[in-house]
């Protein structure tokens, strides 16, 4: 299993827009679709915004990376960064050595 985060750095006043694009464009949804995708979180603050992805290996991650939807919103996703993204910009990937949950709590 691998956690992937994606960072992001919104600029000023735009952390909101950001999160609205992630919501408008279903992006958790389409992120969901792809087979071993367990989990998206959008975290966000004023001066970033990470998503983070827990999968079942880095093959399902390769799979979102080269799904025909990921990069749609490019430009609009763009215009509210300090720094730019691109098709080959992707989130760090880390293994989940520990982990925890209350589901239901």
């Amino acid at each position: 299993m691998i956690k992937t985060v994606l960072t992001m750095r919104p600029a000023p006043g735009r952390t909101g827009d950001l999160v609205e694009l992630f919501r408008r464009e279903s992006i958790i949804d389409k992120a969901l679709t792809v087979k071993g995708c367990h989990n998206v979180e959008v975290l966000a603050s004023e001066l970033e915004v990470l998503v983070a992805a827990t999968w079942e290996d880095d093959a399902a991650y390769e799979r979102w990376l080269a799904h025909p939807e990921r990069n749609a919103t490019n430009v609009e996703l763009n215009d509210l960064l300090i720094e730019p993204i691109s098709e080959t910009t992707s989130g760090g990937r880390y293994e989940v050595a520990l982990a925890g949950s209350q589901e239901g709590a």
